[in-house]
């Protein structure tokens, strides 16, 4: 990706947010955003998390038929599109987006024990630089569910979970993905809708959230979908200084 500007090389895990006007912010997750858009071959990631029983960093109930994940939500929309309900939308436009436990929380831990700054504020930006979000957006709290392997798919041109990596391009035929009638329409308005909206998100496709903080790596997080109504399980809804801040 092309060079980061020498804001961007700031953002380090242990830089305080204090050190950083907002609109330097701003600027990182725009360039992000640009980045993003055109990746090479040489920012394949081949260590995703891969959803299998032999990947012993995962958590799995007792008879390895439901895999741990979580997802970073509103307490708003956590309380009225989640909290009620055992399964995700039909609709695949309202797609809930995971990563496999504990990923994210090693992170955030780690950043609470080694930032001088251990504010709500600074552990957010962390997060929302992680994760490929915007600083714009608010969120309050980590939601952990139960899903099956089967009930997930990444957000790649060859959507399997099981392996660790994902390609650039489609091959000849079209895969398939539970619940959508046509994957590659799919991914391709996920693409439209990351890099023509007006703000834009900084979306890879290749399997992994796109770290804005990290000038070492942009490689964050292995992300997942849920497929449209997959079956979940809520384990616990905790805050998120609250989350990160458990051993």
């Amino acid at each position: 990706m092309y060079v980061k500007t020498l804001r961007h090389l700031a953002l380090l895990l242990a830089t305080p947010l204090a050190t950083q006007a907002v609109a330097d912010i701003h600027t990182d997750y725009q360039n992000g955003v640009a980045d993003a858009a055109f990746l090479a071959q040489s920012e394949i990631d081949t260590n995703l998390n891969a959803i299998t029983p032999e990947n012993k960093s995962l958590v799995w109930n007792a008879d390895k038929t439901k895999v741990l994940v979580s997802t970073w939500k509103a307490q708003g929309a956590y309380d009225k599109f989640m909290k009620p309900y055992t399964k995700t939308s039909d609709n695949p436009a309202y797609a809930v987006w995971v990563t496999a436990v504990p990923q994210v929380h090693a992170l955030c831990s780690a950043f609470l024990k080694t930032n001088a700054d251990k504010s709500k504020q600074a552990l957010d930006l962390r997060l929302k630089q992680y994760l490929g979000l915007s600083p714009d957006w608010n969120y309050d709290m980590f939601v952990e569910m139960w899903v099956s392997p089967d009930d997930m798919f990444r957000p790649c041109v060859d959507p399997q979970v099981n392996d660790k990596s994902c390609n650039l391009q489609f091959g000849d035929t079209t895969p398939k993905v539970k619940n959508i009638p046509d994957y590659q329409d799919f991914y391709s308005d996920l693409y439209y809708k990351s890099y023509r909206a007006s703000a834009g998100v900084p979306w890879t496709g290749v399997g992994y959230t796109y770290d804005w903080g990290n000038p070492d790596s942009d490689v964050g997080a292995s992300e997942y979908i849920l497929v449209p109504g997959a079956d979940y399980e809520i384990k616990r809804a905790v805050p998120t200084e609250q989350y990160c801040a458990a051993n």
